[in-house]
């Protein structure tokens, strides 16, 4: 193929700012190119560590290192300081490449690039050809738009040099190249005797694409780099910036966070003993002075400060019932002072009265940091089924593979108003028609192979098409589930309708028990109903499974809510940590949000009894290390697919249904061989976007294969509850649930 050859003037104008320009170079390393001593061809190409093959010589490897460096330093300083740099290394020099280009597409699909720039090895790639060829493109651009075209809609430009050893790729060409084929073909053509980039070329210039050659000029000198810090320096992992700070960005901003809660709380308070008279204490109390009553200080005693005269502790014991709240200041010690005040007060010491900046406060009886001593509340008022009658000869299996279930959302209309729900904030509040529907369930059966399906909403029972479809999923043979606060199963003859229209089983919310059920959904009379669903899907011998979202109102009752499940003949429990994702991401005030180690007591306690009596329990969406002694329960995101009553990622994160999660489109989709694989890629897109990590993960075991923190969570609670496991990292997903006993649908 022989490109058109344009000759670029000195005089040229970009059209976009150079800052606002993000490149990503994709480097080649073959033998013909550079020494490929320095890289591993067993990592991701995105993020590939350096390693010497034996034999190399060091100075060679440290040269090629320092030199890919440099060029990541200079493309990072001249044009957006987020650009990237990626290389990669295989004896194959075909997958190599395939690999490259899969990164590529990949890192286009995150964090969306102006230009993709391959280079055919470090020695052929330089800041001032990378200038030029932008420059080029950017020319290219303006001549399209002053034609009365839209450059972003035009067909996109690829600039090659030095025959086709350096490209520079527009991303909707790259799009288009994964869309149309495959990997096998991206670097072969038809009747292609060049080199795999010359083919690469030719196949993208068969798509519509411009492919331009152009010839460079010796401009080294000719323009100013500009100074400036780079920002992305991840890409190359050997020459990550550490420093010296041991507190991470969400660490400062949850101790942010609790400290204006803290001073909203206090200023509630009418008589406030501030403990510890330090320097956080001298900036608090001329917010807090008229309500503070109180200084003391173990060290201090009898020394004026801002006004007090100081008391020692003992003091507390003397004014305990003069007051409100008891403000601890020092930071790092609360649990230590905490305990001191306990022993110090006996019986007069309340919990409910300690406010901390660690976020610590209203847990049943302490005994250190983390710890508690769980008190169920008592069910003697509250409204139980009339029967005793738990699921028996459930089949069950330690076999994990990759589910087959989807999900089909009908609407976000729903005849409760729970407080946490996830699509609280969802702005469509009408149903989906029936067509789009069947459209959801077809694509689910046929395209992605799914036998089960679950259908929500909102509250799919009340969704006015609901039998009709479930007319349609028996037609194509995708067995339903429906996920239901069970309303309107408290009516025996709609719950009976639905076991004859093929509903296999529900799967019910049970986020509390009595009165504090209806607190949560907001609607009076709503925990009856789901007792007197309860007695119907029992008379009518349905199949049940449960829901429980954990929260600060409802952890008391986890293991009364497990025992009630047993008792009424569910088949599983799953309990649910709360996720604020969507509109909650940004809302540090969820005052129904508790903290891991606040939950987890209760939730053991719960999870102790579901072993004692053989009822399946499953922990959504909390790190292992905090689940420690039921780790095989705990499911995160990749986890989740390996639970056959969850959904596929496949089918949950396509494009071509109406659901609300990701969208993953097709051309990133065609890239992975295999359903595993697809699936790994999917989790750590989730958990890049979503959720982060402390500090202490990066060295835990178990870091790989579970989720951290929602970022939320991180920014108000910190990240400091971690508990790193020790040992060889982990990378299979079912390290830990493969010894759990799940129930088999039959």
């Amino acid at each position: 193929m022989a490109p058109k050859t344009l000759t670029i003037k000195r005089d040229d104008n970009d059209m976009r700012q150079l800052t606002d320009i993000k490149i990503a170079v994709a480097i080649v390393l073959d033998n013909e190119a550079t020494d490929p001593a320095t890289v591993s061809s067993e990592s991701d190409p995105a993020t590939v560590r350096s390693q010497e093959r034996p034999g190399a010589k060091k100075n060679e490897s440290d040269h090629t290192r320092l030199k890919l460096h440099g060029l990541y330093l200079e493309i990072s300083r001249y044009f957006h300081p987020e650009s990237l740099c990626f290389f990669y290394y295989h004896d194959d020099g075909l997958k190599a490449r395939r690999a490259l280009l899969k990164a590529a597409a990949l890192e286009d699909y995150h964090q969306s690039f102006t230009y993709l720039l391959w280079v055919k090895g470090i020695d052929k790639a330089s800041l001032s050809s990378l200038r030029q060829m932008v420059s080029a493109a950017e020319q290219m651009r303006a001549s399209a738009s002053m034609g009365g075209g839209n450059p972003a809609k035009s067909a996109t430009t690829v600039i090659t040099v030095n025959a086709f050893d350096v490209i520079l790729l527009e991303p909707d060409a790259l799009r288009d190249l994964l869309r149309k084929h495959g990997e096998d073909a991206w670097f072969t053509a038809p009747d292609s005797q060049g080199s795999p980039e010359e083919a690469l070329c030719r196949n993208i210039k068969t798509l519509g694409h411009q492919v331009q050659s152009i010839a460079l000029r010796d401009d080294e000198h000719g323009y100013i780099r500009p100074f400036k810090f780079s920002q992305g320096v991840q890409y190359l992992p050997d020459f990550h910036l550490r420093t010296t700070k041991t507190m991470t960005v969400h660490t400062e901003m949850a101790i942010i966070t609790r400290t204006v809660a803290l001073i909203q709380d206090g200023l509630k308070k009418k008589a406030i003993a501030i403990y510890g008279a330090g320097t956080i204490a001298t900036s608090l109390l001329p917010l807090l002075r008229e309500g503070v009553r109180l200084v003391v200080d173990k060290n201090l005693a009898g020394k004026d400060f801002m006004g007090f005269t100081i008391a020692p502790p003992e003091a507390l014991k003397v004014h305990s019932h003069d007051i409100d709240a008891i403000l601890i200041t020092p930071i790092g010690r609360e649990a230590e002072i905490r305990q001191y005040l306990q022993t110090l007060m006996g019986p007069d010491y309340n919990d409910q009265k300690i406010i901390a900046l660690d976020g610590y406060g209203d847990a049943p009886t302490t005994t250190g940091v983390g710890t508690t001593t769980p008190t169920t509340t008592a069910t003697e008022a509250i409204p139980m089924p009339t029967f005793k009658h738990p699921a028996t000869n459930l089949k069950k299996t330690r076999q994990h593979s990759i589910t087959r279930r989807g999900v089909l959302y009908v609407g976000y209309l729903c005849n409760v108003r729970c407080v946490f729900c996830y699509y609280a904030y969802t702005p469509a509040k009408d149903w989906h028609s029936l067509q789009e529907c069947k459209k959801d369930a077809h694509q689910y059966r046929n395209v992605y192979g799914n036998d089960r399906v679950d259908i929500t909403g909102g509250e799919p029972t009340v969704y006015p098409h609901i039998f009709e479809l479930l007319d349609y999923c028996k037609e194509i043979e995708l067995t339903p589930t429906l996920i239901t606060n069970m309303q309107a199963l408290a009516k025996k003859e709609k719950a009976l309708k639905f076991k004859e229209y093929g509903v296999y089983d529900f799967l019910c919310s049970i986020h509390a028990l009595g009165d504090t059920y209806d607190d949560l959904t907001k609607v009076k009379g709503s925990w009856k109903n789901v007792i007197t669903a309860l007695e119907n899907l029992h008379a009518i011998d349905m199949k049940w499974r449960a829901n429980c979202t954990m929260t600060a109102v409802n952890r008391h009752q986890l293991r009364t809510i497990a025992q009630l499940v047993h008792d009424a003949g569910g088949r599983v429990i799953n309990f649910i940590n709360y996720n604020p994702f969507g509109e909650w991401s940004t809302k540090m005030d969820i005052d129904f949000q508790s903290r891991h180690f606040e939950i987890t007591p209760y939730l053991k306690e719960a999870l102790d009894y579901c072993d004692e009596v053989g009822l399946e329990a499953n922990v959504r969406y909390l790190p292992f290390c905090i689940m420690k002694g039921h780790e095989n329960k705990c499911y995160n995101y990749p986890q989740l697919s390996y639970d056959t009553h969850e959904w596929d990622y496949c089918s949950w994160f396509c494009e071509d249904t109406r659901n609300i999660s990701y969208h993953v489109p097709d051309h990133i989709r065609n890239i992975f061989k295999s359903e595993g694989e697809y699936h790994l890629y999917v989790v750590n897109k989730v958990k890049r976007d979503g959720f982060c990590q402390s500090d202490a993960c990066m060295f835990c075991s178990a870091g790989f294969i579970c989720d951290g923190f929602t970022n939320q969570y991180a920014s108000r609670f910190g990240t400091n509850e971690m508990q790193p496991y020790p040992g060889k990292i982990i990378t299979d997903p079912t390290w830990f649930i493969k010894q759990q006993d799940k129930v088999v649908d039959e």
